[in-house]
């Protein structure tokens, strides 16, 4: 099937039910030339394709048309802020396979098309030089040339008519030789490009591609738990103490600093060291089982330090070629602010209780989870952790580590992820590893990197 709109110049919309037949007006309005199996391509556009700033994109693609005519294909593109398209043209490679490139500069989202017609003069100019070169006579296909090149000049304005209209007149004082050699001359090919009328243009639809940073390729990761960087086992670490670590960080090699969840712990079924189900009044907690009086998602845990603290941390690293990661963990403890004021965010059980987390044979009783779909969790919860996002990457964070994204559904990460990279196209997220290869392939079309 065909990828571009109908007609020769993507005009139609009235196609018909595959069940009924065509009309002849239908027929006609058909594209005579074919583009189909275009790579890189998700599901036909649906979702994008993923590309690197500044690496060549590689585009293939199947065109082609009825006959033996010469065809020109061309890649176009552009990032979705600006107005102008680029192009370039794409090779046949045989078969009917076509190969170009492209290379993004700039992190955005960037769409491409493919635009193909038949190259008429080209196709005057393989013909030509085969019967010339056979012995054939040739001079009705002269004048055929010179047909050509009156039209195009027609075509064409100011100095590059005028560059057409004496190769005119240099064939009609040549001969027969002289006109063959000069119609087949790379600057009357160059000339005649630039005036071609692109016979029987068919476009293809727009593709989508998210350009990242070289991050979102490789990067090598340090996880460091900010609590457990200090002298005194008795004493809490902190941002502040974060900075020592920071130089050694860097020379071995690492390009981001990754941080499991900052954010206040709650006590309700605190976990105790080894997963114990009883904690001692010291014991930290698990910094997965998030929320407590102190806030939510949005908040820092008291005794890591001040938002102005993590500030600092964050500008600490970046100069010390560092970048910091956070987690994102939607999840909850029994005591975050959303289980009061925002009940209907959760299932509750017949008796009024709250299930815990669970993966056999694994529990998480320090834990619950919010329900996507409860009624009342749209939009309100889709919003809230949107604005989640939104607010760490203010604070100066651009790469996220998601933590079990296949048990969230896809379209919430489709539409969160393309609210954030829409407003911070270098905003990266990077979902923990899942067991499911179709769940893989989902994130990534639901704007993993």
């Amino acid at each position: 099937m065909s990828e571009q709109p109908y007609g020769p110049d993507s005009l139609a919309t009235d196609v018909p039910h595959p069940t009924q037949p065509l009309s002849l007006t239908q027929a006609l309005q058909l594209p005579r030339i074919v583009i189909e199996d275009t790579l890189p391509v998700i599901d036909g556009g649906l979702f994008a394709a993923k590309a690197i700033i500044g690496q060549p994109v590689t585009v293939t693609s199947k065109v082609y048309a009825d006959g033996h005519d010469k065809m020109a294909v061309n890649i176009r593109w552009r990032a979705a802020d600006e107005d102008t398209w680029h192009s370039a043209p794409m090779h046949e490679l045989g078969n009917d396979s076509w190969v170009g490139e492209f290379t993004p500069t700039s992190v955005s989202r960037y769409v491409f098309r493919l635009e193909a017609w038949i190259d008429q003069f080209g196709s005057y100019r393989y013909e030509l030089d085969k019967k010339f070169g056979a012995g054939v006579p040739v001079d009705l296909e002269l004048e055929e040339g010179r047909i050509h090149l009156v039209h195009a000049a027609e075509r064409s304005q100011h100095e590059q008519r005028q560059q057409i209209e004496s190769l005119l007149g240099q064939l009609e004082q040549g001969d027969k030789d002289e006109k063959v050699a000069l119609l087949l001359h790379s600057e009357t090919a160059y000339l005649m490009k630039l005036a071609d009328n692109q016979a029987f243009l068919s476009r293809s639809v727009e593709f989508p591609l998210d350009v990242e940073r070289e991050l979102a390729q490789f990067a090598s990761w340090y996880e460091l738990f900010p609590r457990s960087i200090t002298d005194d086992p008795a004493r809490h670490g902190t941002f502040n103490d974060v900075h020592s670590r920071l130089p050694i960080i860097r020379d071995m090699g690492f390009d981001v600093l990754y941080f499991p969840p900052i954010h206040p712990i709650g006590r309700a079924h605190r976990k105790g060291p080894n997963n114990s189900l009883t904690a001692g009044p010291d014991d930290p907690g698990s910094p997965y089982a998030i929320g407590s009086e102190d806030g939510g998602h949005e908040a820092i845990h008291p005794q890591l330090g001040s938002r102005e603290d993590f500030r600092n941390l964050v500008k600490a690293a970046a100069d010390h070629g560092l970048e910091i990661a956070l987690d994102f963990a939607i999840q909850c403890s029994q005591d975050h602010p959303w289980l009061k004021q925002h009940p209907g965010w959760f299932s509750w059980r017949p008796d009024g209780t709250i299930r815990y987390a669970e993966n056999p044979p694994k529990k998480y009783q320090d834990i619950v989870n919010v329900d996507f779909y409860a009624p009342d969790a749209i939009p309100g919860l889709w919003l809230e952790l949107r604005d989640i996002v939104l607010g760490w990457v203010n604070e100066g964070v651009k790469i996220f580590r998601v933590d079990n994204p296949h048990t969230k559904p896809l379209p919430f990460w489709q539409w969160m992820i393309g609210e954030v990279r829409n407003q911070h196209p270098e905003v990266m997220f990077l979902g923990r590893s899942v067991h499911q290869a179709c769940h893989d392939g989902a994130a990534g079309e639901g704007g993993y990197s």
